[in-house]
């Protein structure tokens, strides 16, 4: 019995150890998880092809004793970094941001339960293999941030349980497969900062669930499908910096839920859909950059909130006149409206002749940026109307339709342009202006010479160092040319051409309003009389020869003139550049000149009394004491004929393109000082960013001028003249008109306002404001002036300004030039 008992214990502690081996057995192997060979050698190819040596963190895969394959035990798989396994088989793959290289190895496809793959912020390179559309369990594919190259796989759009789709960041290329659009349960598909181009497929629009739609920085082309509006759970769309074409769809409208909305920065035209007006959850609207045109819709009103940080319809073509819109437009982007490409305001027409007509506008308040202003015309109010041509920039405020027939009525109509630029790629083109017509003057009866005057300098006077040559001239078809020659015997010698000077004889212009270029009658020419025989001293007798159209001449007049340069006392010399009626151009235009004066006395060697006006305004200072030997040769006993030369670096973009002129002063040892020389010049930069107060100012017509009260509560500040004086205080007359007398190329300073803004600056011609004269400048409530060779007569300047109590008042002044003495 004993024995019994013994052997009984004994058998059944030994039937208890074997029955723990086998629990120990059992239990070893559920926690492991003994997953198929075919997805050990999956993650196992997945491994080698990345370079998973040198992943940040690869622990487990090669842990403990290795197998045969020389990664870690059978059954360990589990336990590898970035693996999880369910079931026994491989579920998740979670390797984002772990210095994964080469590329992704096809044997993924045996990984037929896996639901997640993470890949992402890698350098995985090589295309997309197409074998991961047999997965068709996953529901999560990120592969982001990599340099994945190809085309996307088609047979992604097998992937029936894919809820979230990354593949942006990369470097794919090719068109968007149409059947991603199966992916019905698909919530994110992100496929942002890629290659691809062609059409977005209209089947995404068949991804109901979808909230999240990535599609930016890319290449993609064509018109927006309007089965995206089918998207009524998207929160977030973006299709920013594309291509894309067309107008955008007003089903956009139907997209409730959408709070995110990027459109920028492609080529979409036509108007703001009013429909976008019903996405009330909208908190980012971006319609920047496009060629966006015309009224904004006032049901962008509703989109309350629009966060300011992140609303932008800037560089389009948009507009609003509603003032509610506007003010809400500013409170969610307050610069809009200084980008948009909108046509020009207050077309007028200004001058007309037998074949040309003159119209003016009021710039726009975006000039910057190259563009200009496309002028059409038509016979037929409403058009279709005829491209004339485009202006130098948008700073312009006239523009000459030529080529057109006598007689006729013209309707005229602008578009603004703004070529494309650092901020937007598209030319934008604004829509129409408001039309304006005017008819053209009928042919006169042929008149055979051209008419005018030789008016100055005065017959029979003594003249010395420069002097204005002047008149006026007129014909039927137009002055082509005046001349201006020397008697010599019986023959004349040419000396040089005037230029026809716009505005300097608003006299002539209103006396003969029928003839072609009438505001253009005046005529000038500066005149160096040292260059003249023997020296510039005796008697010369000087002819002014106009030329119309067809080549018809007539002598305007002749000028004797008695030349004493021997007693000259004054200094004198010319401007080199830039040439009479030429132009100028950059930042760092050189103008030249030479400055002398008579023995005994001599000119600053440092050039620090000779001055540099522009406009009537003063630049500075010239380099002086420059040798020249045409100078030294003609003026041998002169002080400083040996450097008489001095030049000044022009920066022509602080101007506005146009008409302006140019004079040196020049005060010598002994205390004179006289003008030298006076030309005009043209600007003509490209794109010139920088406008005159003229480009940018408010905008009157007569009838509003003439209303406003006049403004004689304090005297004007009157300066002529070279050297630096004193102001003159001068008192208007009982009606209000301040009155100024100058002589020709006289300097002028009138100082407007202590007390009040100058809001604007005109010149009456012929019953009409026009632009203030070429050469003078209004700047910190000063009017500058120095009228150029051609200015005579009485000229009617009328200043608006604002008070202190923001009235706006005016101010009359009658500027009469007259010939020099």
């Amino acid at each position: 019995m004993g024995d019994y008992n013994v052997l009984r214990s004994h058998m059944t502690r030994r039937n208890s150890l074997l029955l723990f081996a086998c629990l120990v057995l059992l239990l070893s192997g559920f926690i492991r998880g003994a997953i198929p060979g075919t997805e050990r050698a999956a993650l196992i190819a997945l491994y080698n092809a990345t370079n998973g040596d040198s992943w940040t963190d690869n622990s487990g895969w090669k842990d403990g004793a290795l197998e045969a394959d020389g990664f870690g035990p059978y059954g360990s798989e589990g336990t590898w970094y970035g693996i999880t396994v369910e079931s026994d088989h491989v579920t998740k793959i979670e390797l984002d941001s772990n210095q994964l290289s080469g590329s992704i190895p096809v044997e993924l496809e045996n990984l037929s339960n896996l639901v997640h793959l993470g890949l992402y912020d890698n350098q995985l390179s090589g295309s997309i293999p197409a074998e991961l559309g047999n997965l068709i369990n996953l529901n999560w594919l990120d592969l982001d941030t990599n340099q994945l190259s190809g085309s996307i796989p088609s047979v992604l759009g097998n992937l029936s349980n894919l809820e979230d789709l990354f593949l942006d960041d990369n470097q794919l290329s090719g068109t968007i497969p149409a059947e991603l659009g199966n992916l019905s349960n698909l919530r994110v598909l992100e496929l942002d900062n890629n290659q691809l181009s062609g059409n977005i497929p209209a089947e995404l629009g068949n991804l109901s669930n979808l909230t999240n739609l990535g599609l930016q920085y890319n290449q993609l082309s064509g018109t927006i499908p309007v089965e995206l509006g089918n998207l009524r759970n998207l929160k977030w769309f973006s299709m920013r910096y594309n291509q894309l074409t067309g107008t955008i769809p007003t089903v956009f409208g139907d997209m409730s839920n959408l709070k995110w909305l990027w459109l920028d920065s492609n080529q979409l035209h036509g108007i703001i859909p009013t429909e976008l007006g019903n996405l009330s959850n909208l908190r980012l609207l971006m319609l920047n950059s496009n060629k966006l045109t015309g009224s904004i819709p006032t049901s962008l009103t509703n989109l309350t909130n629009l966060d300011s940080m992140w609303t932008d319809i800037g560089y389009n073509g948009l507009y609003t006149n509603d003032n509610t819109l506007q003010t809400f437009l500013n409170s969610k982007d307050p610069d809009w409206e200084d980008t948009q490409t909108i046509a020009p305001s207050n077309l007028s027409v200004v001058a007309s002749s037998t074949s040309s007509i003159r119209v003016s506008w009021t710039p726009i308040a975006y000039t910057g940026d190259n563009g200009g202003y496309k002028v059409y015309y038509s016979t037929t109010s409403g058009g279709p109307y005829t491209y004339s041509g485009i202006t130098a920039d948008k700073l312009n405020t006239y523009y000459d339709v030529t080529g057109l027939s006598p007689g006729t009525t013209y309707y005229i109509v602008l578009k603004t342009q703004t070529d494309s630029h650092s901020n937007n790629d598209n030319t934008v083109v604004s829509g129409y202006s408001d039309e304006v017509s005017a008819t053209t003057t009928s042919p006169l009866q042929e008149i055979d010479p051209p008419f005018g005057s030789f008016e100055t300098p005065i017959d029979g006077s003594t003249v010395v160092s420069s002097i204005p040559v002047t008149g006026w001239a007129l014909d039927d078809t137009g002055i082509d040319n005046v001349k201006i020659y020397r008697q010599q015997g019986n023959s004349l010698v040419y000396i040089g051409d005037a230029a026809l000077v716009e505005g300097a004889r608003p006299d002539v212009a209103a006396a003969y309003p029928q003839y072609p270029n009438n505001t253009k009658a005046g005529w000038g020419y500066m005149m160096l009389t040292n260059f003249l025989p023997n020296g510039g001293n005796g008697t010369f007798v000087l002819y002014a020869i106009a030329t119309d159209a067809v080549g018809k001449t007539t002598t305007l007049g002749t000028k004797t003139i008695i030349c004493d340069n021997a007693n000259a006392v004054k200094p004198f010399g010319a401007i080199d550049t830039p040439t009479q009626g030429g132009n100028a151009t950059g930042s760092s235009f050189i103008n030249w000149g030479w400055v002398l004066t008579p023995q005994p006395n001599s000119i600053p060697t440092d050039g620090s009394t000779i001055n540099v006006y522009v406009d009537g305004v003063n630049l500075g200072h010239p380099a002086y004491n420059i040798y020249r030997p045409d100078i030294a040769t003609l003026f041998p006993t002169y002080a400083n004929s040996g450097g008489a030369v001095g030049y000044f670096y022009l920066d022509t973009t602080a101007y506005a393109n146009g008409v302006h002129t140019i004079q040196w002063t020049a005060k010598d040892s002994g205390g004179n000082t006289d003008g030298i020389g006076s030309r005009y010049f043209s600007i003509q930069n490209l794109g010139s960013s920088r406008a005159n107060l003229m480009a940018s100012q408010m905008a009157f017509d007569i009838v509003q001028v003439s209303a406003l009260p006049i403004d004689n509560t304090e005297p004007c500040g009157i300066v002529k003249g070279f050297n630096k004086v004193k102001s003159l205080d001068i008192a208007p007359n009982r009606r209000g008109l301040y009155m100024v007398e100058i002589e020709e190329l006289e300097r002028l300073k009138i100082i407007l306002a202590s007390k009040s803004n100058i809001i604007a600056g005109y010149v009456v011609s012929n019953g009409k404001l026009c632009s203030l004269p070429i050469g003078s400048t209004l700047r910190g409530g000063s009017f500058f002036w120095t009228p150029g060779p051609g200015f005579l007569g009485d000229f009617m300047l009328i200043f608006v300004l604002e008070n202190q109590h923001e009235e706006l008042t005016k101010r009359e002044i009658l500027v009469n030039i007259g010939p020099r003495r």
